[in-house]
């Protein structure tokens, strides 16, 4: 039934949120529920989330007239008359859906639906490629393990398959959370296609934190260096000495004047890390030899692979990322400036990046500069 809402004055004065689940029985009887809340506009708010997961088409949910009675009592007879009399018509109707399908959207193929799905992370989010395939493989894979065929088949049990699989913890949070993206797509999509979150309140796997990659002080000079000759050198100068993420580098900007700026903002988190930080010497250093630009280009794959072969690295993935952070905390040792710096909290920084440097080879990092070329002394 629809959810109502009441003021109530105990235990003390407060507005009360009340409805009834049919399909929830307590004592043989519907389950009734209720939530308090402090303000009338939070009680309100929660009455509307509920009434929109009410029923309001066929026979039930709105119509629930004499001619609706008049059918559960025939039904009711019915089973009496046959011997049936302990079977609910809960119960009865729940068999039948289960054997035979609706002609409602829950069965909707899942492609043309994942397609959709992916379609919009691509073009009205503006996802990058990298993660639209990267939700594709993951989705999928979840699909082929589960064998779901129509939305209508996603259900808890069906993504329980992804905790049992064998695969590592993180690969499991990672293929979890791929398919979160997609369920809440679907519930949250207008008209919703499922009116639940199968994976709401599921445990994701834990793992144990892996020690962050790093470039030594070598292996960046050797990696700008490459930068230099494929044209990405200032690219590879902001990753590695101003830490941004894959996806802030396009939309990162440099303010030159008395104090020379970065500023940080735009990627994946969609603003929430937007950030304004001081110019490292290196990074100055850089882009100065650049022509003190205003932007730098993006980071591609085909970039990295390059990059990384001409250097002789392996390139993983936030490596330069890790290596500010892990270099920056060894010189300015505060946690909560290099969590601002990086964007990030400092529990991030406290669990992940102590002690993977030493403060002699972050001190060598901050002084890395250009190469400088000799004249070429005509003969």
């Amino acid at each position: 039934m629809f959810a109502k809402v009441y003021q109530v004055t105990k235990p003390r004065p407060m507005w009360q949120v009340y409805w009834v689940d049919p399909l929830q029985l307590r004592g043989g009887k519907p389950r009734v529920h209720r939530e308090h809340f402090k303000t009338k506009e939070d009680a309100e708010k929660r009455q509307k989330e509920l009434n929109r997961k009410v029923i309001r088409e066929g026979t039930a949910g709105l119509h629930f007239d004499a001619l609706l009675r008049a059918d559960a009592v025939a039904a009711r007879q019915l089973l009496d008359a046959r011997g049936h009399t302990e079977m609910r018509l809960l119960t009865l109707a729940e068999r039948y859906t289960e054997k035979v399908k609706s002609a409602s959207a829950d069965v909707a193929p899942i492609g043309p639906v994942v397609e959709e799905f992916l379609t919009e992370k691509e073009v009205v989010e503006e996802r990058s490629p990298e993660t639209v395939a990267n939700l594709k493989v993951r989705i999928w894979k979840w699909i082929n393990l589960a064998k779901i065929s129509t939305v209508g088949e996603i259900t808890r049990a069906s993504v329980e398959c992804l905790r049992v699989q064998k695969a590592d913890p993180q690969t499991k949070r990672n293929d979890m959370n791929a398919v979160s993206s997609f369920c809440s797509w679907l519930v949250s999509s207008s008209p919703p296609r499922l009116d639940h979150h199968p994976l709401a309140g599921v445990q994701r796997p834990q793992s144990k934190p892996k020690k962050k990659p790093t470039f030594s002080v070598e292996e960046c000079e050797r990696v700008l260096k490459a930068g230099g000759v494929h044209g990405r050198r200032a690219t590879i100068a902001t990753m590695i000495f101003a830490g941004p993420r894959p996806s802030e580098v396009e939309h990162g900007r440099f303010l030159y004047g008395r104090h020379t700026l970065v500023r940080i903002e735009g990627g994946k988190l969609r603003g929430r890390a937007n950030r304004t930080i001081d110019m490292l010497p290196a990074l100055r250093a850089f882009l100065a030899e650049e022509g003190n630009p205003a932007q730098v280009p993006p980071l591609t794959r085909a970039d990295r692979n390059l990059i990384s072969t001409s250097a002789a690295v392996t390139w993983k993935p936030d490596i330069c990322r890790h290596t500010f952070i892990s270099n920056r905390l060894q010189i300015v040792q505060n946690d909560a400036k290099v969590a601002r710096e990086a964007g990030t909290s400092e529990d991030v920084i406290y669990r992940h990046y102590h002690a993977l440097k030493l403060p002699a080879e972050a001190r060598k990092w901050e002084r890395i500069r250009p190469e400088k070329t000799s004249p070429v002394v005509a003969s």
